[in-house]
């Protein structure tokens, strides 16, 4: 039994919109999205196996989905007809004049479905019920960008015990809640429950579908159901489409625990201390257009003035929509794009300067539904991050092939430290290297200076090293050589092995690029080099640069022979000079030797040498390479 004094009347609501009302604004405040006033839940119905909703639909002219479409198939649309009973509206509830979001001209909130059901209980108060798809501001003001939608699930029931677990069971569950104290000052005094459940306010527009609010209710008889309605409002009516518990759609609202001092008649008995009601206030409106979704626009141009344009569309798929493209803003249609199921594409060609915005209309509506999205490069783009090399790799390219504009990485600020000295673009090799970054991103970000932008998954990959010895060089002799294995992959050491030629000293101060002077002989020197990656395996690739030396330069300063002496003198320069570089000279079937000096010179004088007539050559060679074939001899008779 209550306590004494604890009946009291509540005033009657008129509509499930004031019912509704009444707890409203505290709740938008709730960043959780899922809130219980007082109270909390056991959900003796898992959410798991209450239905959801199957899809959302495109997003309309003032911010939200055009419709919601249940898991039945049924799809309603916000009722934004002030007007009309049938959309619950109270007087002076609705603005006037042309509704806009941007002039905040526009209802603090607005319904798909809401049904709300009351029951005058014996003692005296009331139980109310409100299931509600929702769209309402997330801070309370009409401005763009803070729409949201969620599924609400709120009773409110005087006159109970405190401490007492109540089952409410009803279209979307059942629940088990306790009972708390109305007024903490009042020993003794009634109890009540207080619950709102809001799911789906940080969600975005598919947070909703996560609610308990997955089928949508109707009147259970067809003909009374205004046309292009699931109810009127303005009349308590029987419902379908309850939750399905096996035996039955759960079309009611029904109260069982301590005190309720009533009983219930079901199709399998009755329930002591039990009331419900079967009649509810219901409103939804059913969509009348499918809307359309422009998802991407992008242009591809590789020669100055044309180009083509890219445009990705979505609609309803219960149906083929004739779905049009306009470039020019100008009311002429380019081509209706092509596809099914509710995925569109169309491709158009444009000349000049790149077009600013495509309109997209899905001519099928009745009127038509619009779409304005703006026409941006399109990136492709790749990121790696290698555990070996401990190196981020971002490889990105634009689609406008003419003006090459600027991608840049973004948020590395977070990811590389003192990332102000990193410059952030892609090179104009196509790849961007992040070494030991400070942290991997599962995802990287890339955007063009054009507005086009791509996140691509970060690919993990452990790269073996491979060594890359660097090009085959052909150096002049005595010169100093610089090997270069900077190109390799992966490599955290560096390890030459000389295989051939004559030995020489490397100075391995730099290991990547070493360096020796390449001695005064005329043979190629080979190296073999293998590099180890960070997790400590060596490359098993045969990598191998030969250095091979240029032959040096020879020119002769005086090629004579005096026929009254019979002397040869042959002498000349070379540009290798030093120790060990020695001249040749065949001359008549003999060979002389002449040694190159620290000045580059070297010259024979030979008596007595069989004689030489005008048009006798001789051939010259050089230990380093170097050649002179076939060189006249000058005949002297004094």
């Amino acid at each position: 039994m209550l306590p004494s004094g604890s009946k009291r009347k509540r005033k009657k609501v008129s509509t499930l919109k004031s019912v509704f009302l009444l707890a409203i604004t505290a709740v938008l405040i709730i960043s959780s999205g899922i809130w219980g006033d007082g109270a909390k839940a056991e959900y003796l119905v898992p959410m798991e196996d209450i239905p959801k909703l199957q899809k959302v639909g495109p997003i309309g002219d003032y911010g939200y989905p055009v419709w919601y479409k249940d898991s039945n198939g049924k799809r309603l649309e916000l009722c934004l007809e002030g007007s009309n009973p049938n959309c619950g509206f109270a007087v002076g509830e609705f603005p006037a004049g042309d509704l806009s979001v941007k002039n905040g001209n526009f209802p603090e909130e607005a319904f798909y479905q809401l049904a709300s059901a009351s029951i005058e209980l014996p003692s005296g108060g009331d139980a109310d019920a409100v299931f509600a798809l929702e769209a309402a501001w997330a801070n309370e003001l009409v401005q763009d960008g803070d729409q949201i939608v969620f599924g609400r699930v709120r009773f409110r029931i005087d006159d109970l015990t405190v401490g007492e677990k109540y089952t409410i069971t009803h279209p979307y569950g059942i629940d088990e809640i306790e009972a708390t104290p109305e007024d903490d000052d009042v020993p003794n005094g009634p109890g009540e429950i207080r619950f709102v459940e809001d799911i789906g306010i940080n969600g975005g527009f598919e947070g909703a579908r996560t609610s308990r609010i997955g089928t949508f209710l109707e009147w259970d008889t067809t003909a009374d159901r205004p046309p292009g309605f699931v109810g009127n409002p303005d009349v308590d009516h029987k419902i379908i489409n309850g939750y399905f518990n096996g035996t039955e759609e759960q079309n009611y609202f029904r109260i069982q625990g301590p005190g309720i001092n009533s009983t219930c008649v079901t199709s399998t008995g009755t329930i002591r201390n039990c009331i419900q009601t079967d009649l509810f206030s219901l409103m939804g409106k059913e969509a009348t257009t499918a809307g359309v979704d422009a998802i991407r626009a992008t242009y591809s141009q590789d020669s100055e003035g044309s180009g083509t344009i890219d445009v990705f569309a979505s609609t309803e798929e219960d149906k083929q929509y004739s779905i049009d493209i306009d470039i020019n803003d100008d009311g002429t249609k380019e081509t209706t794009m092509e596809g099914v199921n509710g995925q569109y594409f169309g491709r158009v060609k444009y000349s000049g300067a790149v077009p600013e915005n495509v309109t997209v209309i899905n001519t099928t509506d009745n009127p038509d539904s619009t779409k304005v999205i703006p026409v941006v490069d399109y990136i492709s783009a790749t990121a790696k991050y290698d555990t070996n090399s401990k190196t981020l790799y971002v490889t990105a390219s634009s689609s406008d092939k003419v003006n090459n504009p600027t991608l840049t990485v973004q948020g590395l600020d977070k990811i590389v430290p003192d990332s102000d000295n990193l410059d952030k673009s892609i090179p104009a090799s196509g790849t961007l290297a992040i070494t030991s970054p400070q942290f991997v991103p599962p995802t990287i970000t890339i955007k063009s200076a054009e507005n086009g932008t791509t996140t691509v998954p970060v690919e993990v990959t452990s790269d073996p090293a491979i060594a890359n010895p660097g090009k085959a060089q052909t150096v002049k002799q005595g010169t100093l050589v610089t090997l270069d294995g900077s190109a390799s992959m992966n490599a955290a050491t560096y390890k030459w092995e000389q295989v051939s030629g004559p030995e020489v000293q490397l100075n391995l101060e730099n290991p990547a690029k070493p360096t020796f002077t390449f001695p005064k002989k005329f043979i190629p020197v080979s190296f073999k080099l293998t590099v180890t990656g960070n997790d400590g395996k060596a490359s098993t690739n045969e990598s191998i640069v030969t250095i091979t030396p240029a032959p040096d330069i020879l020119k002769t300063t005086e090629v004579s022979f005096a026929t009254s002496t019979s002397t040869l003198k042959v002498s000349g320069t070379s540009d290798v000079f030093g120790p060990g570089v020695n001249i040749t000279i065949l001359a008549g079937g003999k060979s002389f030797i002449a040694v190159v000096l620290s000045d580059g010179k070297w010259s024979i004088t030979s008596r007595g040498v069989t004689s030489y007539k005008p048009g006798d050559t001789i051939n010259i060679i050089s230990t380093s390479g170097g050649k002179l074939t076939n060189v006249t001899v000058k005949i002297t008779t004094r």
